[in-house]
């Protein structure tokens, strides 16, 4: 910061002669020059970091680090330069500043613990923040402000002591900012821009001079903070190329920049001429950090130094497991097999249950891990950002997680790992993710009652989501659709009743075995697990014929060493002439319900991207689009749960 500023008083001299207003003291205009040429916005640096998902990486948590401190420095001395200017002597700003230090005392020990009282009271740490709650809040803000602008700083000055006195537990701060942040982003902040903007007269930028101080300044102003931030990173050990990113992060003026330079234009200091050339450099560094960062650290070097604090809540099996493995049937084949499954609304909540109800057995738990990946969007929000920041908070108090996690305790499952994540690409989260935990398939969770005809516009949207991430993620291992109707909470009971696998096998050609293979995989592991009788429907065997050895060794050669002696007796093929939803409906030995389950590929060649006639519905078309003729016939004529899967390419 010191470099910036010492800058800041330097180009003060020629801006001071430039406005030519002699009733400003020198001294006054000098400190507030070096104040806003090295601030940096903190709330600004916060989003971007979020959006560029560095918050929780090595150069964000850095960054936010200095940037706090930066910031409430400037604060104190934004503080003292509008003292000195309300003043008209060195003696009474130093009234006004020792009482605004005495009043943000006041505020601390006694209406801070005063506050906290009213939480508990008012139950609004577990509860949210109540009506009366509120209440106080506003009005301490409006007071304290009002208080403030008395005493002879700006009224800002009220509202952020207000905001230092609010308990931090059980993320209060971020309910309360949700509670107000509407009316605040819809009404107040664009008045603000809009009043500022009436300010902001571009045409006295009119003569070189002028405009050559607009240059000198966005490059003092960039030189000062990027250079100084750059060397200090580089001197405490930083690489190079995180050095300079975190310079870049820093040169970051934003929206607190503006709002200096308001205060400084209403205060006298700043005439319309140097207010302007300041308002133009604020934008300039601004609009710069984001591409900048983005060429300096771009994913693939983040991956490269993996130099990550993990903010993340990653749970470990809800128990040890056990070391050895006591069934003979599990080969080198099944010593893990990952899935990964997506989270994005409560509706899925169900389906995820259904999965984990699948694997709750003992003896499949050495070999199978869930991960579920708990997306929560990242919108403009300032309440998002602030959850992002306290991510390790927010997971521990999601209730979709906490459920799940009760769940899979309560039906013995312990290879439940979670992981909660801010995205605005769902696509693309899913995909790294896969990759960081080596998945081999991910299952997206499907509602049911998405697919009603009633909210067909609604799950239009949801098929070209399921469409779009078939294909994207499926680069990086096999991907699928969970269409549950029932079949993983059935009840096992004594009455010998089993429910159905049906596995659609097509060979045609070797992108179709692939991803036959792997649904035929699937099938295997949930029976590892869960009792079934397993179906193989193909145009390829024998009817009759039971799978062995023999007849499922194309299938990556060692297949057969998932087979009990028991399991034998329940895995069938059927032999049908050809591959379409009604025969293999009638197929099977009793009709299938919503407690069975079949699996299908989704082969590209099936999957159109225009409509196949103009007959069709437009909702079929896209059913049709998205899970393939045979898959979409079996969706709406079914009742069974479906997985439709796609290999990776």
């Amino acid at each position: 910061m010191a470099l910036p500023f010492g800058l800041g008083c330097a180009v003060s001299v020629g801006l001071y002669k430039l406005q030519d207003d002699p009733s400003i003291p020198f001294g006054s205009f000098l400190l507030f020059l070096g104040v806003a040429l090295s601030i940096t916005a903190f709330p600004v640096l916060a989003r971007i970091l979020a959006e560029l998902k560095l918050l929780r990486t090595k150069v964000g948590a850095i960054t936010m680090a200095a940037g706090l401190i930066n910031d409430c420095t400037a604060w104190v001395l934004l503080a003292l330069v509008v003292a000195l200017l309300n003043s008209s002597g060195g003696l009474e700003a130093l009234y006004i500043f020792l009482t605004a230090v005495g009043f943000s005392l006041f505020l601390i020990l006694l209406i801070g613990p005063l506050y906290r009282k009213l939480c508990v009271a008012t139950h609004s740490f577990e509860q949210g923040p109540s009506p009366l709650l509120m209440t106080v809040t506003l009005l301490i803000v409006l007071v304290s402000a009002f208080v403030t602008d008395i005493i002879g700083i700006h009224p800002i000055f009220g509202g952020f002591l207000a905001g230092v006195i609010i308990p931090h537990e059980h993320d209060l701060p971020i309910k309360i900012t949700e509670k107000i942040e509407d009316i605040v982003n819809i009404i107040f902040l664009p008045l603000y821009f809009t009043l500022s903007g009436l300010k902001t007269q571009i045409g006295l930028l009119n003569t070189g001079a002028v405009w050559g101080y607009v240059v000198l300044v966005i490059f003092l102003a960039c030189f000062g903070k990027i250079v100084g931030c750059t060397l200090t990173a580089k001197i405490c050990g930083m690489a190079p190329r995180e050095s300079l990113t975190i310079g870049f992060l820093m040169n970051c003026k934003g929206l607190v920049e503006l709002i200096v330079l308001n205060i400084g234009h209403d205060a006298g200091v700043l005439n319309d001429q140097v207010f302007v050339i300041m308002v133009v450099m604020a934008l300039i560094t601004t609009f710069m950090t984001t591409p900048v960062v983005i060429y300096l650290y771009p994913e693939w070097y983040q991956k490269q130094t993996s130099a990550t604090i993990d903010g993340n809540e990653k749970v470990t099996p809800l128990d040890t497991m056990d070391d050895e493995k006591n069934s003979s049937y599990i080969s080198t084949l099944t010593d893990r097999y990952c899935i990964v499954t997506m989270l994005n609304r409560i509706e899925t909540v169900p389906s995820m249950m259904a999965l984990m109800q699948l694997f709750n057995r003992d003896k499949a738990m050495s070999a199978i891990e869930i991960h579920t990946l708990r997306l929560l969007e990242l919108t403009q929000r300032t309440s998002d950002v602030m959850k992002f920041k306290e991510i390790e908070e927010t997971a521990r108090h999601d209730p979709v997680l906490n459920v799940l996690k009760t769940f899979a305790s309560l039906v013995g499952l312990r290879s439940l790992h979670t992981h909660l994540d801010f995205a605005q690409d769902y696509i693309k989260s899913i995909h790294a993710y896969a990759a960081d935990v080596d998945a081999d398939i991910v299952l997206l969770p499907w509602a049911q009652q998405r697919l009603s005809l009633h909210h067909e516009e609604y799950a239009a949207v949801d098929l070209e989501f399921i469409s779009q991430a078939l294909n994207t993620i499926s680069q990086q291992c096999t991907t699928g659709v969970f269409v549950d109707k029932g079949f993983g909470l059935i009840q096992e009971d004594g009455d010998g009743f089993m429910p159905q696998i049906i596995v659609v096998y097509e060979m045609n050609d070797e992108q179709e075995k692939e991803d036959s293979n792997n649904c035929l995989e699937f099938a295997l592991k949930i029976q590892s697990s869960h009792k079934a009788n397993l179906t193989v429907i193909g145009t390829f065997m024998k009817d009759g014929m039971y799978a062995t050895r023999e007849s499922i060794k194309s299938y990556k050669g060692e297949i057969d060493r998932l087979f009990t002696s028991e399991m034998k007796s329940n895995i069938e093929s059927k032999h049908v002439k050809e591959l379409t939803a009604n025969n293999i409906l009638t197929a099977v030995d009793r009709p299938l319900s919503k407690h069975d389950l079949v699996l299908i590929a989704r082969h590209s060649k099936q999957t159109p991207s225009s409509p196949l006639s103009s007959s069709s519905s437009q909702g079929h078309s896209l059913e049709i689009s998205t899970f393939g003729k045979l898959g979409a016939d079996l969706l709406r004529q079914g009742s069974a749960s479906l997985i439709i899967t796609q290999a990776r390419d």
